[in-house]
């Protein structure tokens, strides 16, 4: 895994959620323990990234079938559940805790996945960081990497308190994509620098399909970009106060959108 620039770990740091959004999240991300205690909170809200308000300014068809990679507890299915008229929803996500949550989901034809989708069956170590509270671990595992480096330097530069930290090293189990019957119409990629891996398991769908691919912008995102050109897609970011789409020329934003001109109307 390569290790990330100056430039990119900035980047991440920043949100496309507006100014009170980004106030507060900013302000959270302080402290692990108020993360973990207000990403905990976030769950049982219909909170999420403001530039994800896109897909509503999509030509899709009124029925669509989407798929979550990364979906951890839910939170991106449950607002594309709410915003778009949702008759498939499957979600791959290899966290036991999360898969848990995933379930429980009130979601019709939610298909939960547990595991973690790649290009070809294989083992990787993953590192995340554990915050020692009391007796109690708490592990934040929304800061989930495949590489040590990386992690520790995006978390310093996205909090100030540091203390009671470590980084734990784990096996993550990934699988190639099973077989998928329907046609697909929306794809969010969150997998924190293995959206490559995911990208080219998703190839036939991309090519038969041709949904629209929403992709939190990593350090792999230029390779994923030149990818997709070859299939006919445009990266764009979503101006929400403008409620318009923008080609997107060097500067990625938070979350990239993978469009053709079908997708714009």
């Amino acid at each position: 895994m390569k290790k990330k620039n100056n430039f990119f770990n900035i980047k991440k740091s920043q949100t496309n959620s507006g100014f009170f959004l980004n106030f507060l999240e900013k302000n959270i991300r302080t402290h692990p323990l108020l993360y973990y205690i207000m990403r905990s909170f976030v769950r049982f809200t219909n909170i999420f990234e403001e530039d994800a308000n896109g897909v509503k300014f999509l030509n899709l068809d009124k029925e669509i079938n989407l798929i979550d990679v990364g979906a951890s507890d839910g939170i991106a299915t449950k607002f594309f559940c709410r915003v778009l008229n949702v008759k498939n929803a499957i979600c791959f996500e290899p966290n036991k805790s999360y898969v848990k949550q995933l379930k429980k989901l009130n979601i019709n034809n939610l298909i939960v996945k547990p595991y973690a989708l790649a290009n070809k069956n294989e083992i990787k170590k993953i590192f995340f960081p554990r915050y020692k509270f009391f007796s109690k671990n708490l592990d934040l595992i929304p800061y989930t990497y495949y590489d040590k480096e990386t992690l520790i330097s995006q978390f310093n530069l996205d909090f100030k308190f540091l203390k009671n930290i470590q980084f734990v090293e784990k096996k993550l189990y990934l699988k190639k994509l099973c077989k998928i019957n329907f046609k697909i119409d929306l794809i969010k990629i969150d997998v924190n620098d293995n959206g490559l891996s995911v990208v080219k398991s998703l190839l036939k769908i991309i090519k038969k399909s041709k949904p629209v691919l929403l992709i939190e912008t990593d350090s792999d995102i230029k390779k994923i970009d030149s990818l997709l050109k070859i299939y006919g897609y445009v990266k764009y970011s979503f101006l929400n106060y403008s409620k318009k789409f923008k080609k997107i020329k060097n500067k990625f934003p938070l979350n990239t959108y993978f469009l053709q001109n079908k997708h714009l109307g």
